[in-house]
């Protein structure tokens, strides 16, 4: 069965892109057919897949301008890039009146051709995350494990919960999971312990551990599984994924 995932966080740096094209590598290697969707203004998912000016974005498509194109990423994976100009997308759509379905309307015609749809989300709660929680089944948070990385959870929450009272009765939160942790770090145990004690299940088993090759492997246009396959990157978001096919 089809499942759309949105990966959201307001806050910048927890590791939104890398979570996604990972999570997608892994299922595309597993035989599962998966689409990942560039809704960052900054479009990092893009250029880390080694995709430069691509002629069709998923901003022309919501604006009506083109059709979709997914870009084959590697077998099982394709791209529907990002676009800077959907820095501009909540002022050029955000009086019209279907504003929080736009994606949900591209995405629904898709879904037979694929297992998974991955929504990589920008570090705002705007118009863009509206729609992409419009549109998604769950929602994951990834979130540094210190006291400011959690900032903005609350905020998420309740804009998670809002969208499944007002647009989206379908939403849940998949789950929350802790990025660059290290647990020789006592305040990121402690963090980490606090946000389980008040989350209970919600909040993931496995972390994904600080890894040099997690950060590596964007600069070459590559996920973790194609450029380090045995690198500890690679093996915490295998260990993860299969966490969230459990759920």
């Amino acid at each position: 069965m089809i499942k759309v995932i949105a990966f959201s966080n307001q806050k910048g740096g927890v590791g939104k892109t890398t979570s996604a094209v990972n999570i997608g590598a892994y299922l595309a290697s597993q035989g599962k057919r998966v689409l990942l969707i560039d809704l960052d203004p900054q479009a990092n998912m893009t250029k880390g897949l080694g995709i430069e000016e691509p002629e069709i974005s998923i901003y022309g498509v919501l604006l009506g301008e083109q059709k979709i194109k997914a870009f084959p990423i590697r077998e099982n994976l394709v791209l529907v890039p990002g676009s800077y100009g959907m820095s501009s997308f909540e002022k050029v759509k955000g009086d019209d009146l279907d504003k929080e379905f736009l994606l949900k309307e591209v995405i629904d015609p898709l879904k037979p051709k694929f297992d998974f749809i991955l929504l990589d989300c920008p570090p705002a709660l705007g118009l863009i995350t509206i729609n992409a929680l419009a549109a998604a089944d769950q929602v994951y948070i990834p979130l540094e494990a210190q006291i400011f990385g959690v900032d903005g959870l609350n905020k998420v929450l309740e804009i998670v919960e809002k969208v499944r009272k007002r647009i989206n009765p379908k939403l849940e939160i998949g789950g929350v999971f802790f990025t660059r942790y290290n647990d020789r770090k006592i305040l990121a145990r402690d963090t980490a312990d606090d946000l389980r004690e008040l989350l209970k299940n919600k909040v993931l088993k496995t972390t994904i551990r600080e890894n040099v090759a997690l950060q590596e492997a964007p600069s070459l246009g590559k996920d973790v599984f194609t450029y380090a396959p045995d690198s500890h990157g690679a093996r915490d978001y295998a260990k993860l994924t299969e966490e969230i096919l459990q759920k």
